[in-house]
């Protein structure tokens, strides 16, 4: 297993910290993107390194980064917007190192609302999993997700809500999703908006769903 320290450049020429753990011939890519850093949001959460363990175990690549202005990665935070373009410099760096791999967006909280936002953009990407997404605008945290009507996503997602989130209403992640082609919603019962404790869960089906993607 190789672990490489190393930047990469937004899609709009921003310099960003990363972190890229995987097997030397991995199977297929996914860029993790993580929560906000107001709540402790980087690419280090610890939610967010148990999912590269389980996904790397699998055979996967996984790029965690930290989104503009966190970290050692330039520019300044926004709402999740520009965000989008850090997204999709992780996705150019993935495609570079090896074009024919399949590659899968995911991510948590304010990132999987960033995550979302990048897959509507790019329909080569196979997948994309969102965990407990932030869907409901918070001024002065986060843009949430558009309308459903309005975001053209023509990527498969799943979305993982926890069933006693204090911070993201599991009904609002199943209303949002409904009006999405290609979309599902997973329910984590007994866990909270960080999952804690069930790790192991929220990994099987991340882990179950994303290598099926890569099989049909």
């Amino acid at each position: 297993m190789s672990v490489e320290e190393l930047t990469f450049e937004s899609s709009d020429g921003l310099t960003l910290e990363a972190l890229l753990v995987g097997p030397e011939d991995p199977r297929a890519g996914l860029v993790l993107c993580h929560p906000h850093p107001k709540m402790g949001g980087t690419m280090n959460a610890p939610l967010l390194e148990a999912v590269t363990e389980r996904m790397t175990d699998e055979g996967w690549s996984v790029l965690r980064f930290n989104f503009r202005g966190i970290g050692k990665s330039e520019g300044e935070p926004t709402l999740g917007i520009d965000e989008v373009q850090d997204a999709k410099g992780g996705i150019a760096l993935m495609r570079r190192r090896n074009a024919d791999m399949p590659l899968a967006i995911a991510g948590w909280s304010f990132g999987a609302a960033v995550a979302i936002r990048a897959a509507a953009e790019d329909d080569s990407l196979v997948a994309c999993v969102a965990i407990a997404p932030a869907v409901k605008e918070k001024p002065g945290v986060t843009a949430g997700l558009p309308p459903p009507e309005e975001i053209d996503l023509g990527v498969p997602l799943l979305m993982v809500a926890a069933a006693n989130d204090e911070l993201v209403e599991s009904e609002d992640c199943k209303t949002w999703v409904a009006k999405i082609p290609h979309a599902e919603v997973t329910l984590v019962q007994g866990a909270n908006h960080f999952f804690w404790a069930k790790y192991d869960k929220l990994g099987d089906e991340i882990v179950d769903w994303l290598n099926g993607s890569i099989q049909t």
